[in-house]
C-alpha cells in the first residue's frame, strides 16, 4: 500500500456519497426544471396558447344584456 492510498472502505463510502450527492442534486434540478416549463408553457408566453380564450368583461357585459 503506497503513502497516499486511502484504505478500501474509505473510498468505498466516498464513492457512495459522491453519488448520492451527484444523485439529490440532479433531482433537485430536473424537479426544478419542470416545475419551471410547466409554470412557463401554461402562460401565455407559450407559443401554443397564443389563441388561448381570455375573458373579456366588454363581451360579458353585452351577453348578459342581451340574456336579460
Amino acid at each position: 500500500m503506497s503513502k497516499n492510498q486511502l484504505p478500501f472502505h474509505v473510498r468505498a463510502t466516498d464513492a457512495v456519497h459522491r453519488l448520492t450527492i451527484l444523485g439529490l442534486v440532479g433531482i433537485c434540478v430536473v424537479g426544478g426544471g419542470s416545475i419551471i416549463f410547466n409554470i412557463w408553457a401554461n402562460s401565455d408566453y407559450a407559443p401554443w396558447n397564443k389563441e388561448k380564450l381570455t375573458f373579456q368583461e366588454e363581451q360579458y357585459r353585452e351577453n348578459k344584456k342581451n340574456n336579460e
